[in-house]
């Protein structure tokens, strides 16, 4: 095949051409300076591309086109500029196939594809990723044989080749470490996987891969939550993809004791919060969902000190919401101390008249016992002994990685600590885990916070707190991420319900 890479010399275009060749494919490089490209191999066409004709590409079955600027506003329009001499160049060669390179900022968040990436890039920095979305437009209506590359959010160009990755369509999703990541390296094999099999003629496509060389960099764009991936992920492992059904939608939460809110799902990851009346703020949350009508919206307070993290159970069926508000790094003497309120209300939506019944605390679960899964490698038994205190044992023949001192220590210190009990409707209840004996003893000493569908017997939920453990010269990590588990009900011989607390009065 002859295939033919618009700036073969630069950082995605060399990766590309280099991946190219080595699949025996006839390379030209298309490139304003042929001495950066000479003795690689490749025919070289010494053409800048607003000067390339139809006549230049007739010849080539595929030109790859990993044409880009600087990032600032003067070289913004370069991309819409780039996109209308291309599908003019290519209009008189219908048999040429033109593959182009864009950006993420056109891909949608949304099912419904009324909210694109580019909503979440801060405005200081949206000028060239907007135009390239403009040129994604323009290319799209075109007539010419085209093909859309649109890379994941972050694409790193230090990245390692895997070889591997997971294609996608009109939207951006994440690889299995919860990251939009894509390497140059195998955005390079996609590419010249596309120039082979046609998978994406006339369309747009995306990919993921694997990130196997650095922790992501700090994104300024980033609202609230811990980019970084927490010390510990196995809860997280049975996680569903975040929810975006909320984006577009605005409601008044009209509480029981707090004020009143006003909340707005600008997008699938981006939402304004305010007390009712008053300026809005904007944050990056994430959202689950436990059954059909009823989600779980996590996000963290910009700034605020303490730290804190507001969580909202948004019942739709009933049109009610329970809000979960947790402190910590509030307490010197127990730095990893959280601690956890709530507050019940309704969502007033207008034409219908304002619930009087609420979300309610509930004894239901009291002498129940669920096996959680949360990976292969983290299994759980939860023993809901009291109203206001839960238990947890591991499966009969399992342990997670511990150490023979943290096996000891588990003994010594078993995990007895507050819960709260939440009804949501039928089936569907919320669960609290507050930490605090865990702290006290060393531990990170987390709020765990769980939404369980008990008639499927799954949950979605999220830990916030710290990561890793406290000691001297240990530094304290913020953690705040969601996670999900399937579950079982499983028979108790009422043992370990009878043991007396190790950590209050009889």
């Amino acid at each position: 095949m002859k295939i033919g890479v618009i700036g073969a010399s630069g950082k995605a275009g060399a990766l590309i051409a280099a991946e190219a060749k080595k699949r025996k494919h006839e390379v030209t490089a298309i490139v304003r300076n042929k001495s950066k490209v000479e003795g690689k191999g490749y025919g070289i066409l010494e053409k800048d591309l607003f000067n390339m004709g139809a006549e230049d590409v007739k010849s080539f079955d595929v030109v790859i086109c990993a044409f880009g600027t600087l990032f600032d506003a003067a070289s913004a329009k370069q991309h819409e500029s780039a996109a209308e001499h291309l599908i003019s160049v290519f209009k008189d060669a219908p048999k040429t196939r033109i593959i182009i390179i864009g950006g993420a900022a056109s891909l949608y968040t949304d099912p419904g594809k009324k909210h694109q990436a580019l909503e979440n890039i801060p405005d200081e920095w949206r000028s060239v990723p907007a135009s390239a979305a403009k040129a994604y437009e323009k290319i799209k209506a075109s007539d010419i044989n085209w093909t859309y590359f649109s890379p994941a959010f972050n694409f790193d160009a230090a990245g390692a080749r895997t070889g591997s990755y997971t294609p996608g369509t009109d939207f951006i999703f994440n690889n299995k470490n919860g990251e939009s990541y894509l390497s140059y390296a195998d955005a390079a094999v996609a590419l010249v996987d596309e120039a082979e099999n046609g998978f994406n003629v006339h369309k747009r496509f995306t990919a993921v891969s694997e990130n196997t060389t650095a922790p992501a960099k700090k994104d300024e764009g980033y609202y609230g939550l811990l980019k970084k991936k927490p010390v510990f992920q196995g809860l997280s492992r049975y996680r569903q993809p975040f929810n975006h059904e909320l984006a577009g939608k605005k409601y008044r939460l009209v509480m029981d004791h707090d004020p009143d809110y006003f909340v707005n799902f600008l997008t699938g990851h981006t939402l304004e919060w305010s007390e009712f009346d008053k300026p809005p703020q904007k944050y990056y949350y994430e959202c689950g969902k436990a059954e059909e009508s009823t989600y779980f919206i996590n996000f963290e307070l910009k700034g605020a000190v303490p730290r804190t993290g507001l969580t909202l159970i948004v019942d739709l069926e009933q049109r009610l919401v329970t809000l979960n508000k947790t402190t910590t790094d509030f307490s010197e003497k127990y730095p990893t101390l959280v601690e956890s309120e709530f507050d019940f209300g309704a969502i007033d939506i207008d034409g219908f008249p304002l619930p009087k019944i609420r979300h309610a605390y509930t004894a239901d679960l009291v002498g129940k016992r669920i096996h959680w899964t949360y990976s292969p490698e983290f299994k759980i038994i939860h023993i809901y002994y009291s109203p206001h205190f839960i238990r947890a044992d591991f499966p009969p023949g399992f342990f997670p990685d511990m150490t023979e001192e943290q096996k000891e220590a588990w003994k010594d210190h078993p995990y007895d600590e507050k819960a709260t009990y939440i009804k949501i409707k039928r089936n569907i209840y919320a669960l609290s885990i507050i930490e605090q004996n865990y702290s006290k003893n060393g531990g990170p000493g987390n709020s765990l916070y769980f939404l369980m569908d008990l008639e499927r017997v799954h949950d979605v939920g999220r830990s916030f707190g710290h990561a890793g453990n406290v000691g001297a010269g240990n530094k304290l990590e913020g953690e705040n991420y969601m996670f999900a588990a399937y579950g079982d009900f499983v028979a108790s011989d009422g043992k370990i319900e009878a043991e007396r607390r190790v950590y209050s009065p009889e």
